[in-house]
């Protein structure tokens, strides 16, 4: 064997041990690793997206402090002052006025009614808010376990790959094999550790993606813990019992009783507004007190407005909720029985494909080494095994997003 020929070979297995020794290390100095349940705790935390929309209800508070003031206007106070002149000379005359209007009709029910109805709807729209984060957290986690996984098959690969140039140089060294089988065992060295490179590359981005979701700084440790083989299994029943309480679904509710508010307060205009007040008159030093009575008539408007677009939105989103009520079975359903074929397509991969898998990765490196076979085939034998392999991750991957969908879909996700 050449000299240069030794020196690549060696070059080769430095290289793949000394990217084993940095993929077997917590990736950006992590520390311990958090699981699924503690990623969704430390999103509902400190998630800026859901922060801001709690900051919403504490707005629509803000609407109630204003209804429930007992008086809508505040009292008026009138002052007119000023000299008279007369034949017997200069007088002074004053006129001092305080009067209060007060509303009827139940307005002030109304708006209390309609601002606590806004909260409901800003709290409903926070949690809503939250269940889209808190699956996009749940999928960015799943998508990190995902690619811890197919690291690891990536890595025992390029090991056995290592292995297998190891035996090719042995067999070349003593004449078994040509030229063109150990340069095709160096080849399939020189592939197993890009894959191995790309693989750690893809876990570094799902774990930036999840930084991302859980408002994390980029120097911020982070590692996953879990296994993705662990699939959920639910009760349809249990789902669509718990679909009702969906935020969304919750939301659309508080906008109906909005606008029934709405209409309430246009139907207390229909009533007439009282003002009470009393005057003080000095007049030719004279002394004059008197009390009023002021009655708004409600002959042109009567709160039509208010009464017509609160029927109209009332009757639109009452129509928006009873399709959204229909659809949400739809959608439990249907991502219920597409969570199920998934999980049964990973079993029954693990079930029936994966056992032979090693069985037949030993009989043909056996069969290899003791010249039964030659290179090429059992570098498609071993491609073959990893693409099965693979592909089980990938089925793995399908049906834990799938889980995440039902529970996104029936509201539990929250």
């Amino acid at each position: 064997m050449k000299k240069g020929q030794r020196i690549q070979i060696v070059c080769i297995s430095l290289n793949a041990i000394l990217l084993m020794t940095l993929c077997a290390r917590p990736i950006h100095g992590q520390g311990s690793a958090i699981s699924v349940r503690q990623a969704l705790d430390l999103a509902r935390q400190r998630a800026p997206l859901i922060l801001s929309a709690r900051a919403r209800i504490e707005e629509a508070r803000g609407r109630l402090a204003g209804a429930v003031v007992r008086f809508r206007d505040n009292p008026l106070l009138e002052l007119d002052a000023g000299p008279r002149f007369t034949n017997q000379g200069r007088l002074v005359e004053l006129n001092v006025g305080i009067s209060q209007n007060f509303e009827l009709g139940g307005r002030r029910s109304a708006r209390i009614a309609g601002a606590e109805a806004g909260i409901a709807e800003e709290t409903a729209n926070s949690d809503d808010a939250t269940r889209h984060l808190l699956r996009d957290v749940a999928n960015a986690f799943v998508r990190c376990l995902w690619a811890q996984e197919r690291l690891e098959l990536l890595k025992s690969s390029e090991q056995l790959a290592t292995d297998l140039l190891q035996t090719s140089q042995r067999r070349y060294d003593v004449g078994d094999i040509p030229i063109l089988e150990l340069n095709l065992a160096k080849t399939s060295a020189i592939r197993a550790n890009s894959e191995v490179r790309n693989a750690t590359v893809d876990l570094v981005e799902s774990l930036g993606d999840l930084r991302v979701f859980l408002g994390m700084a980029a120097d911020e440790p982070l590692a996953v813990q879990g296994n993705i083989r662990e699939q959920s299994h639910y009760d349809l029943e249990s789902l669509l019992a718990a679909a009702p309480k969906r935020a969304d679904l919750e939301a659309l509710a508080a906008e109906v009783h909005q606008a029934e508010a709405d209409v309430q307060l246009g139907q207390g205009f229909e009533r007439p507004e009282i003002t009470i007040g009393g005057n003080y008159l000095r007049n030719e030093r004279n002394n004059v007190v008197q009390g009023g009575v002021k009655i708004t008539l409600p002959v042109f408007s009567k709160g039509q407005e208010l009464q017509a677009t609160g029927t109209a939105r009332a009757n639109r989103i009452r129509g928006q909720l009873e399709a959204a009520q229909r659809t949400v079975r739809t959608e439990i359903q249907t991502a219920l029985e597409i969570q199920r074929y998934k999980v049964e397509t990973a079993d029954e991969m693990e079930n029936t494909g994966l056992p032979a898998l090693q069985e037949n990765e030993n009989l043909a490196r056996r069969s290899y080494e003791e010249g039964e076979i030659g290179l090429p085939e059992l570098l498609f034998i071993r491609r073959e095994i990893l693409e099965t392999k693979l592909l089980y991750a990938d089925s793995l991957l399908g049906a834990a997003l799938a889980g995440v969908e039902v529970e996104f879909r029936a509201g539990v996700l929250k």
